[in-house]
């Protein structure tokens, strides 16, 4: 069952349960770290990751706690900054393909939920009914909040 929730540029949203969130947030960073200009985002994004050797736990509806603070592993990726956003689907395909180049079964879970999520991207590219791909009956609705570094440098 679904627990944490990512929400996608045209409202689509993505679902899944808690580890395989975690699992791919963790490698979508890894990978942020690499990519020239995606310091503040990744240090922005870096608090949502589960470290368990940090004592993090899981706080049984789709989030973390860490030293008492409980933050939920939602997010909407429309209320990052544009270029954030850019960084967020380049960091995500690098992880993909790591994956794919180790070859190693035990990811195949994360693949399997990178992957779709990355199809989800591409339909978004293509201009595809948001609805054809989307883990909840309905669309997101606009937000009107804007998270994360970059937003200063948007006119």
């Amino acid at each position: 069952m679904a627990s944490a929730f990512w929400t996608l540029e045209d409202g689509r949203v993505f679902a899944k349960r808690f580890s395989s969130m975690t699992d791919m947030l963790e490698r979508i960073t890894d990978e942020l770290k690499t990519i020239e200009g995606a310091e503040a985002f990744y240090d922005y994004l870096e608090k949502y990751v589960y470290r368990e050797e940090k004592g993090d736990t899981y706080n049984g509806y789709g989030g973390i706690i860490r030293q008492e603070e409980h933050i939920m592993l939602n997010f909407d990726l429309r209320t990052f900054a544009p270029m954030n956003r850019v960084f967020f689907w380049k960091a995500a395909q690098k992880a993909m393909a790591l994956l794919k180049t180790n070859n190693n079964t035990q990811n195949d879970d994360v693949a399997f939920h990178l992957n779709t999520l990355l199809d989800m991207h591409k339909r978004i590219t293509r201009g595809e009914n948001p609805i054809l791909l989307n883990h909840m009956k309905d669309l997101a609705p606009e937000p009107h909040i804007k998270l994360g570094p970059g937003w200063e440098t948007v006119l």
